[in-house]
């Protein structure tokens, strides 16, 4: 059964990511966060049962939402889903923005049980943005609900549960199109793709992982015009000596610089940056069984941990109600109180 079960969801993983090349992740650092099966673009849900006939092809958002229940063996029909699976993967092909909704059963006998297998999916991406997402619903197998967790990459385990749900935001293998891009450089093309959901607009992808002395693209020891001008954009918002920005899928990113000018410490607390396989959201529990954490004291409204110090740069952690909020990278020399303070304080 375990067998039958990795076969089936591997199955699943390969339709719902549309191929490698169109909403692979890049790797587990590039989880932005979680997904809800919302469509994240203002369009038409054309609904094309078992079939490809779409009614409107030209579409730009593309939105579609197909039959899969009929994956029975006595009828033949896994062998129909089977030819039609390359003109629905076809259609998806030069689109910008993409959103496909669909619901999966498995049987002997269609509509007879036993049912073998079951899911309901949503999945999306956004090239002009290079982001997409994979949601499952129902998951079940043999009328039984089943955690997916197994099936998928270590990342994406926090964003599954045990009730056959679930669903995560990633970034896309591949940089965003500047010609999709170029769909939406105005607010008016925003407003036409994505409508009501204005929420991540502005935002800027995490960038990816912690490592020497830089979150994603912010370094330290760099000038506040270089960080705006060439490592992130015009800030979300600004303060004195801290820059910081929204992030795709929940969270921020801060910069906090010295009296020289320079950035003295980042901080994230994006679920798409993790230290050594810790993140914003994880369990305290699992923290300390990768990290070697050491009490500092409470800030911004829980308690702080140093994780890793030495040489130019400090590691800290912060927790809020036995979870995760941030991760933070400091310089030894140039970081004060009151600029830690000031980095720390109500983060989101």
């Amino acid at each position: 059964m375990l067998a039958i079960r990795s076969t089936i969801f591997g199955v699943f993983v390969a339709a719902s990511l549309l191929g490698a090349a169109s909403a692979q992740a890049q790797s587990p650092s590039s989880v932005v966060g979680p997904y809800d099966g919302q469509i994240p673009f203002r369009c038409e849900l054309q609904n094309v049962g078992t079939g490809t006939d779409f009614p409107h092809p030209e579409a730009d958002p593309f939105c579609v939402e197909f039959d899969k229940t009929s994956q029975n063996v006595t009828d033949f029909g896994i062998v129909d889903f089977t030819a039609q699976e390359p003109a629905r993967v076809a259609a998806a092909g030069n689109k910008c923005f993409y959103f496909q909704r669909d619901h999966w059963t498995g049987s002997i006998q269609q509509g007879q049980s036993p049912e073998i297998w079951h899911w309901d999916g949503d999945y999306w991406f956004d090239r002009a943005r290079g982001v997409g997402g994979v949601s499952v619903r129902n998951y079940r197998i043999g009328g039984q609900p089943q955690s997916a967790t197994p099936f998928v990459p270590e990342a994406y385990k926090p964003y599954f549960d045990e009730n056959g749900g679930g669903g995560v935001e990633v970034l896309l293998d591949s940089d965003p199109d500047p010609s999709c891009g170029a769909k939406v450089d105005t607010p008016e093309e925003r407003n036409e793709v994505y409508g009501d959901r204005p929420v991540e607009q502005g935002c800027i992808e995490p960038g990816g992982r912690i490592r020497g002395a830089a979150i994603g693209r912010a370094h330290l020891g760099t000038t506040r015009d270089w960080v705006r001008e060439h490592q992130l954009g015009p800030p979300t918002y600004a303060r004195h000596r801290l820059d910081a920005w929204c992030l795709v899928g929940k969270g921020e990113l801060r910069v906090a610089y010295g009296s020289n000018g320079r950035s003295a410490a980042i901080l994230t607390s994006g679920r798409g940056q993790s230290f050594h396989g810790v993140a914003r959201g994880d369990r305290l529990e699992r923290a300390r069984r990768r990290l070697r954490l050491e009490p500092v004291d409470r800030r911004g409204g829980g308690r702080s941990f140093l994780v890793q110090h030495g040489g130019k740069r400090r590691v800290y952690l912060g927790v809020r109600n036995g979870r995760v909020r941030w991760v933070a990278l400091l310089a030894t020399k140039r970081t004060t109180p009151a600029l830690v303070d000031a980095l720390t304080r109500r983060v989101p």
